[in-house]
């Protein structure tokens, strides 16, 4: 009887020595727990706009004596960075993460508390969440358009063409129908769309061209003085002009230029336009018309095409009276092939042949060149 007495109280003594031990214990992390946070609660963004403070706020539970943290970080990123959150009122919290780290394609973030002990509420270092940082559509459409001229916003391009419509025979003379043209500008892509480009440029055109009054044996005026070669000069000795470009919808653009000159007559004024369908540094269709005081009227279509990588190419035909108004209608054939090499520049070449009749004609050959920066 006395050894059951003493196995009992010893297992009592053992009972009661884990029983406060179990009380220590729960008393330590009761204290810890009250140094960290009870209970959080936070509702998550699924997408922030690019390049703007986020804002994030927490509800905790009950009060504690630590710090209630974000980690965060850009997606594609490896270094977290961290903001402390401050409270607002009783239980919510808040915290901004800087507009600098707000970015696509997006940001991913966790909570944590700092105490006695870390402790992870919403996600964590290995499971962080994300937010998607969405671009604009603007933005990205920009970024479209860009992106088909090597993300480059300018442009410098010079273009030289002699224009040749052959000579005519009046009495013992020969007659020459040509001239030749020279455009140079330089555009920006504003790209603020409607409106695409801005371009400034300048244009030099002089050629030489029959006169319309003749005898009726097809010689010159009379009196006619041995020297006179029974043509006169035209075209425009220099002019200036301002472009837009507009994009009413992608893959529809028009352009509309103004023009002001020094023509053989004097100060003048001049336009021109176009309509185009499809990608300007590819394959499209383009309908336009150009009007230039004292120096005639030309109307065009043209189909290019990009389908042979590094050329572009296109086929025009054009009905104009260049280079004075006075001349016939000639139609013109024109095709031209350009080559893309690295670093943004294009170099081109023209060929065509045109005539104002079924007798006569005669070809056109040019150079152009291009840099985009």
């Amino acid at each position: 009887m006395r050894q059951r007495t003493a196995v009992f109280s010893t297992v009592l003594g053992w009972l009661n020595i884990a029983l406060t031990v179990a009380a220590l214990l729960i008393a330590t992390t009761a204290n810890a727990t009250a140094d960290t946070i009870s209970q959080v609660r936070h509702v998550p963004p699924a997408e922030a706009p690019p390049h703007a403070p986020l804002a994030l706020v927490a509800t905790v539970a009950s009060a504690w004596e630590g710090n209630l943290e974000v980690r965060f970080r850009p997606l594609g990123t490896t270094s977290w960075q961290g903001a402390v959150f401050a409270r607002q009122d009783a239980d919510q919290y808040a915290v901004t993460i800087p507009a600098v780290s707000i970015q696509p394609p997006g940001i991913e973030y966790f909570i944590i508390s700092t105490g006695q002990a870390t402790v992870a509420h919403f996600g964590s270092a290995g499971d962080p969440h994300s937010v998607a940082v969405f671009r604009p559509p603007v933005a990205v459409r920009r970024d479209k358009h860009l992106a088909r001229h090597g993300h480059r916003r300018a442009q410098i391009r010079v273009a030289g063409q002699y224009v040749d419509y052959g000579s005519r025979t009046i009495g013992d003379r020969s007659i020459p129908d040509r001239y030749y043209r020279v455009d140079a500008d330089v555009g920006y892509r504003l790209l603020r769309f409607p409106l695409k480009t801005l371009r400034f440029g300048y244009t030099h055109l002089i050629g030489e061209t029959p006169k319309t009054a003749r005898n009726n044996d097809g010689t010159c005026q009379p009196n006619d003085d041995p020297a006179d070669r029974c043509t006169l000069e035209a075209g425009l000795k220099g002019g200036g002009w301002f472009e837009l470009r507009f994009i009413l919808r992608d893959g529809v653009e028009f352009d509309a230029r103004g023009m002001v000159m020094a023509t053989q007559q004097g100060f003048n004024v001049g336009g021109r336009s176009e309509l185009r369908l499809g990608d300007s540094q590819g394959t499209h269709v383009g309908l336009g018309a150009e009007i230039i005081a004292d120096v005639g009227t030309a109307g065009f279509f043209r189909l290019g095409w990009g389908t042979v990588p590094g050329f572009l190419m296109s086929a025009t035909v054009e009905v104009t009276d260049f280079p004075a108004p006075h001349r016939d209608l000639a139609v013109r054939l024109i095709y031209d092939v350009a080559r893309l090499l690295p670093g943004g520049v294009r170099i081109g070449a023209r060929l065509g042949y045109q005539a104002r009749d079924q007798l006569i004609g005669g070809i056109t050959a040019g150079l152009s060149t291009a840099l985009d920066f």
